[in-house]
C-alpha cells in the first residue's frame, strides 16, 4: 500500500514544478515598462522657474515635490504623445504649445493665459517662452481703482518625462497652486469640489499608479 502512494507522489509534483514554472498560453504577457519621471531634469526647470521670477521681482513660490495630479498627466502625455483636450477644445494643462513657444491671439496676448505649461524639448533646461510665461504668471495686476492685485498662487510644481518612442526628447509640465489651506477650502467648500478630480479621466492606464 505504502509503494502504490509513493508512485502516486511523485508524478504529481513533477506535474506542480511543469505548471508552475510554464505559464499558459491564457496569461497575459508583462506589460512594457513606463518611462520614469526625471529628477535631474525637473531640478533644472524649477531653477529656471524660480531665476525668472526672482529677477522680476516676484515672491517666490514653494515647490511641491511631488504632486500626483501633475506627475500622472505628464506621463499620459509622454506615453500617448498626444495632449488630452476638455470638451471646450483647451488643453488639459498648458497654453496648447509644443515646442514651448506661446500660443498667442491676433492681438498678441497668450491664448490661453493659464496657470500651467506643457511642452516637449530636447532641452529642459532651457528657459523656453512658456515656461517664463508661467513662472510669470502670478505677477502685479492692477485693478479698475489702480490698487495692486496679487493672484493668490503661491505653490508650484514640476513634472518632466522622457517619451518612450523618441530619444532625447521631453514632455515638461510646471503647474501653480493654492496655498495647503486654500486649496482645501477651495475643493470642500466651493463649486471647485465637483470638478476636483475631472483630470483623472485623461489619466493613460499606464500612468495611474505614478505618484
Amino acid at each position: 500500500m505504502m509503494h502504490t502512494r509513493i508512485k502516486l507522489i511523485v508524478p504529481l509534483s513533477l506535474l506542480i514544478g511543469l505548471f508552475s514554472t510554464h505559464p499558459g498560453a491564457g496569461q497575459t504577457s508583462t506589460p512594457h515598462p513606463k518611462p520614469r519621471s526625471d529628477r535631474h531634469q525637473e531640478d533644472a526647470v524649477a531653477r529656471l522657474f524660480d531665476e525668472v521670477r526672482k529677477e522680476a521681482k516676484l515672491p517666490p513660490l514653494s515647490r511641491i515635490e511631488d504632486r500626483r495630479s501633475l506627475q500622472q498627466l505628464a506621463c499620459t502625455v509622454a506615453i500617448t504623445d498626444r495632449v488630452p483636450e476638455f470638451r471646450s477644445g483647451a488643453p488639459v494643462l498648458g497654453n496648447g504649445s509644443i515646442d514651448g513657444v506661446t500660443k498667442v491671439k491676433e492681438d498678441g496676448s497668450p491664448k490661453w493665459d493659464r496657470e500651467s505649461a506643457l511642452y516637449k524639448t530636447s532641452n529642459p533646461g532651457e528657459l523656453t517662452p512658456e515656461l517664463k510665461r508661467v513662472a510669470l504668471f502670478e505677477r502685479p495686476r492692477v485693478a479698475p481703482d489702480g490698487h495692486m492685485i496679487m493672484i493668490g498662487y503661491s505653490r508650484y510644481s514640476v513634472a518632466v518625462w522622457p517619451t518612450p518612442n523618441a530619444a532625447n526628447k521631453y514632455w515638461v509640465a510646471v503647474e501653480l497652486f493654492w496655498s495647503a489651506g486654500d486649496e482645501f477650502f477651495q475643493n470642500h467648500f466651493t463649486d471647485a469640489m465637483e470638478w476636483k478630480n475631472e483630470w483623472k479621466q485623461f489619466v493613460a492606464p499606464e500612468c495611474k499608479q505614478v505618484k
